[in-house]
């Protein structure tokens, strides 16, 4: 059986993955790649660079192994290009050009999304309590806990809004509820 504390951190790893996905419903071509005013950026790159993230930080932190765009996904994806690692000059401009085939990327999503849930399932207290290196990224040691409550399943929920909002503008339901 598994522990409360990892009960807790899957159901809201389920939870977010099905009401981003459910929010997704009704994305286009067209509708992910309208490019907003201003700086906001369009739902294909930021649901993008939710579903990349959470490959990458599953698979380089917590497993230790090539995310699924390296291995089972490689040119698999949907996407034009894969999230870059230069935060500063290229991600910026890979947010509001990355092209993505919007069924083909959600298949890839709920692969990612998956293999997350499984990992979760696996976890002990003990493991729970094991430390994450993201000093890369200037965020020091985290717990496994909160690695997977804040940098995983934290992240959907803003993405989330950002895609309800980017379909609302559009003349669209944003979130399923």
């Amino acid at each position: 059986m598994k522990s409360l504390a990892t009960q807790i951190l899957l159901n809201q790893l389920e939870a977010a993955h099905k009401t981003l996905e459910q929010t997704m419903d009704g994305v286009t071509t067209e509708v992910a790649h309208f490019q907003p005013v201003g700086t906001a950026n369009p739902i294909a790159g930021t649901y993008a660079h939710l579903v990349f993230s959470e490959d990458m930080f599953l698979h380089g932190f917590l497993k230790k192994s090539a995310p699924l765009f390296e291995t089972t996904f490689k040119d698999k994806t949907g996407a034009s290009a894969v999230q870059p690692t230069d935060w500063e000059v290229e991600y910026p401009k890979w947010l509001r050009s990355v092209k993505i085939d919007v069924e083909q990327f959600r298949a890839y999503a709920l692969a990612v999304f998956a293999e997350t849930e499984a990992y979760v399932k696996t976890l002990s207290d003990e493991d729970l309590e094991q430390e994450v290196d993201m000093s890369i990224f200037g965020m020091g040691n985290r717990k496994v806990y909160d690695f997977i409550s804040n940098l995983l399943s934290g992240h959907v929920y803003p993405i989330m809004g950002e895609v309800a909002v980017l379909k609302g503008i559009q003349g669209l339901k944003g979130y399923p509820f």
